[in-house]
């Protein structure tokens, strides 16, 4: 009985101490994000927050749920989530190329590794998710060409262009365009944003102030990569109060918000149509539960295009009731 009593005792002893250590058989999934610097950031750290705690505890994982300001502080918790020992870490990379040698530290501990939105380049990660962004700029170019396919007969059409930052998404976006948009289309000009509404705003009133009457009058399209880029650019537009003829006839964006898509009518009474690509905030979900499918055991690699939907003024209501935008702003109801 003695002898028992004493085996049981130390069985008891070796569980205090690995807990005691933070030894636990129970696996961790780290969800690591930017933090929000615009709206469509900031719905989406809603969106992974809330997923990933409803997800962890729908499978019975452990989870950490980190965002950073700044590319400095993102590979700090890096490291500090490879120590804790995490089995898998989502990571949505400030700039997927900047963060690189942090990212390699995950896999060389052997922790799988989900990349969301931005890529890193030649790098072998576990998987990647992200919208298709590619096919949303080829799908603008079209419908670019289509819309202006009379004036591009008869010549070169002017366009701006306004990008969200350096990261591997305006590229993807860009170079769609490019790839499928008539060559008489004319990039009269273009700006970096960094996703801002003000930031675009502000960049159309001084080229709307500062350009020669020609060139004003002679833009007749604008191409940019966000909805709130957009909703800058269509305030700047409607809030000219200069002599030159404002004759931008075509505004497209990225991302169907419901703060744009309440402007469609708005804008198309005042000569300017719109054309807008889905690409929800609400889709980091996606990226959270392939994370939880590799602590499952499934096999979960290469590359997972999120599709999109196009939205314009002959379909936006329709849209409105649809599942991609309903899920989108579930959390609000």
């Amino acid at each position: 009985m003695k002898k028992f009593i004493t085996v049981l005792l130390m069985l008891f002893a070796v569980v205090a101490l690995a807990a005691c250590n933070g030894e636990s058989d129970t696996k961790e999934i780290a969800v690591i994000m930017p933090s929000a610097d615009h709206g469509f950031l900031g719905e989406s750290i809603n969106h992974a927050e809330a997923a990933t705690e409803r997800l962890a505890e729908e499978y019975g994982y452990e989870f950490q749920f980190l965002i950073s300001d700044d590319i400095v502080e993102q590979a700090s918790q890096i490291d500090k989530v490879i120590a804790d020992g995490v089995d898998v870490v989502v990571l949505w990379p400030h700039n997927g190329d900047e963060l690189k040698s942090a990212a390699q530290a995950i896999l060389d501990a052997e922790i799988p590794l989900i990349i969301y939105d931005r890529l890193i380049s030649d790098f072998d990660e576990t998987a990647e998710l992200l919208g298709d962004n590619v096919t949303i700029g080829e799908e603008t170019g079209e419908y670019f060409n289509t819309y202006f396919a009379t004036e591009l007969a008869a010549g070169e059409v002017n366009i701006l262009e306004f990008k969200g930052d350096n990261s591997s998404v305006p590229t993807q976006r860009s170079d769609g365009f490019w790839s499928t948009a008539d060559d008489n289309f004319v990039k009269f000009q273009e700006w970096s944003t960094n996703w801002s509404k003000d930031t675009a705003q502000d960049q159309m009133e001084t080229f709307l102030t500062t350009a020669t009457q020609a060139e004003v009058e002679s833009i007749k399209a604008i191409f940019t990569h966000d909805a709130e880029v957009a909703a800058g650019v269509l305030a700047a537009l409607e809030g000219y109060t200069g002599t030159y003829t404002i004759n931008v006839e075509l505004v497209s964006a990225v991302s169907a918000s419901r703060e744009l898509l309440a402007l469609f009518d708005h804008y198309e009474a005042l000569g300017i149509n719109q054309v807008v690509y889905s690409f929800s905030p609400a889709m980091v979900v996606d990226a959270i539960q392939l994370g939880i499918d590799v602590l499952e055991g499934e096999t979960v690699s290469g590359q997972y295009l999120v599709p999109t939907e196009m939205v314009d003024n002959s379909n936006y209501e329709a849209f409105m009731e649809g599942p991609v935008y309903t899920l989108r702003y579930s959390l609000e109801d």
